[in-house]
């Protein structure tokens, strides 16, 4: 029995649908044509097979004259893929739905599971990923009002939650609101002044899975580990750039270095947004040197982009060959935090848009590599 399945069964909404509907007496086909979609994507429903889209729950809650948690049969916790489910549903909607409309439904939801706490915290998550997107007069509102009240949310999860894992987290995700916020003597009273020594535990899961003759788990497991590691360590070359401006030659090697990273790794596949991130905070940092290698590194972007299938999702490779059973795991499952083409329409604007780089105009290749960004502007 697939995972899908098994989420159906627990959470029963699709065996409520088939009973409400024959209750009703009215076919697949005529609930189809009210709620506007196939008689196939009804009979999924019912089957468990997929659900409905988040957007039509209040309608088919209307139409059988019951509330969405008798509707979804509701119980207070989420398993991992009803959450995969509801942040990639809550996502999407920021394309169709007016902002007020899908914050009422973030609130609503968060209402719902609150005591669901690896819910609350990727709600958040939500918030901070899509803040732009919310209802506010200026960046700076926005900023404070959804930082806040993200803030909230991970406090309750650090004072409620007795999940360790869960506590980390939210701790980590409250010291992120908070430097966005400019707080920065409360960050470093959340977190400290100085880095933990690291002990991975990751090599330990490895080793006791290959004690125990699962030599795949091992290796998923060291796999998920790489994957994250690398990932954190492009990050950290990203932000440590912005640290060099004033040391041109450590700032260039750290370009070069961060470059090897990526191509050892094939990161230019393996996770686009994560290198396009390391190569515009090198283009900003050439950029304002006046060095010509910004055009270098803008043409780069240029050439990602254009070669990369959007939307995006996380996935593995020929070497990351066992990690994707470990994304399904997430409770965002290999989904990008922001949808990937609101990510691709802020790269290009990152760019077109910005002082520094149209300083470099009045220069024959970076109005030919302007051209291009416009032209992947147009291919939306």
């Amino acid at each position: 029995m697939n995972s899908e399945r098994m989420i159906a069964m627990r959470m029963n909404l699709g065996s409520v649908i088939a009973e409400k509907r024959k209750e009703k007496k009215i076919t697949q086909q005529e609930l189809a044509e009210f709620v506007g979609v196939s008689k196939a994507a009804v009979s999924k429903w019912e089957t468990g097979l997929t659900y409905p889209d988040i957007t039509l729950l209040p309608l088919l809650a209307a139409y059988f004259d019951m509330s969405i948690d008798s509707l979804l049969n509701y119980e207070p916790q989420l398993t991992n893929k009803e959450i995969q489910h509801i942040y990639a549903s809550l996502k999407s909607s920021f394309e169709t739905k007016a902002p007020m409309e899908v914050l009422t439904s973030i609130r609503s939801f968060v209402h719902r599971y609150y005591s669901c706490h690896p819910f609350v915290l990727q709600m958040g998550l939500l918030l901070i990923n899509h803040f732009d997107q919310l209802p506010g007069d200026t960046q700076e509102e926005k900023t404070q009002r959804y930082m806040t009240e993200a803030r909230e949310w991970f406090v309750h999860v650090r004072t409620q939650s007795k999940e360790p894992e869960h506590i980390v987290q939210a701790t980590k995700l409250e010291a992120y609101t908070l430097l966005i916020m400019e707080e920065a003597e409360q960050v470093l009273e959340i977190l400290g002044e100085t880095v933990p020594a690291s002990f991975p535990i990751e090599s330990l899961i490895a080793g006791a899975f290959q004690m125990k003759g699962e030599n795949g788990r091992a290796i998923e497991t060291l796999q998920s580990a790489l994957f994250q590691y690398i990932s954190v360590m492009l990050s950290l070359l990203t932000n440590y750039l912005q640290l060099l401006l004033d040391q041109p030659e450590k700032f260039k090697e750290t370009v070069r270095r961060g470059n090897q990273l990526a191509i050892t790794f094939d990161l230019k596949k393996l996770n686009p947004i994560l290198l396009i991130n390391f190569q515009l905070s090198a283009a900003y940092g050439f950029a304002q040197k006046g060095d010509g290698e910004a055009l270098e590194i803008l043409n780069e972007i240029a050439d990602t982009l254009s070669q990369t299938q959007f939307p995006l999702d996380f996935h593995g490779d020929t070497y990351f060959d066992q990690i994707d059973p470990w994304f399904d795991e997430l409770e965002t499952g290999n989904q990008t935090p922001r949808d990937s083409m609101m990510v691709k329409n802020d790269f290009i604007a990152m760019i077109i848009d910005h002082p520094m780089f149209l300083a470099l105009e009045d220069q024959e290749l970076f109005q030919k590599i302007n051209n291009r960004f416009k032209q992947l502007k147009k291919m939306e």
